[in-house]
């Protein structure tokens, strides 16, 4: 009898230490799941995807600098000038309302009708540089065309960083909502951003062969 009694205390003590190694490992897992470093990746992730169809000037950077700079500080940055041109835009510039307390001091009151300065000629430059273009009223710079093999463009909210190594179907995926364009050309399709609602200007994004090719900034003038 007491031998009996014995076996059953027994099984009882090891189902019981059973049960509770069983109770510890089920709420270890429950701790390890909830600091699984997978949930953090994946919202961190989800912050590159950009699914405006709008982007302002203000929020990009150009190999790391404003899209619009003073004389000084683009000089100061890009010091190998490969060439300048100097050229009249008939249709006007960008300037007209970019700069418009500089120009205006400078060359007199913008006639409404024209858009011309009483006394500006309408000649803009334009800075070539290492695989990149500027346009400058002698002023201020902008930024104007820029080749994916030497120069970056940088979403500065979302922090996506676009290059020669941007292939057409990353940046698909980080613009869900961006509509591809067909071009004159077959292998070369065009991304377009408006820098505003109710208007034309924008960034152009030019894939080539499936790869980032060339971004510009492009402006309705005429």
């Amino acid at each position: 009898m007491k031998k009996y009694l014995f076996l059953l205390l027994f099984t009882a003590l090891v189902a019981c230490n059973s049960h509770n190694e069983k109770a510890k490992g089920s709420k270890k897992s429950i701790n390890k799941e909830s600091v699984s470093p997978s949930t953090a990746k994946t919202r961190l992730s989800n912050k590159s995807i950009y699914d405006s169809k709008f982007i302002t000037i203000k929020n990009v950077l150009i190999n790391g600098h404003k899209v619009i700079l003073s004389k000084a500080e683009f000089e100061s940055i890009y010091t190998h000038i490969d060439s300048t041109k100097t050229q009249i835009w008939e249709c006007g510039s960008p300037f007209n309302w970019l700069d418009t307390e500089w120009m205006i001091k400078t060359y007199g009151k913008e006639d409404r009708e024209t858009g011309i300065f009483s006394k500006f000629n309408g000649e803009i430059t334009t800075i070539y540089s290492k695989n990149i273009e500027f346009a400058t009223n002698k002023h201020i710079v902008l930024f104007d065309t820029g080749f994916a093999d030497n120069n970056s463009f940088k979403i500065i909210s979302h922090n996506i960083i676009l290059n020669k190594n941007t292939t057409l179907n990353e940046f698909r995926h980080k613009f869900p909502n961006s509509e591809m364009e067909t071009t004159e050309n077959l292998n070369v399709v065009r991304f377009r951003f408006y820098l505003k609602e109710l208007n034309d200007d924008a960034f152009l994004f030019y894939f080539k062969d499936g790869k980032l090719n060339y971004f510009t900034l492009w402006w309705l003038l005429c």
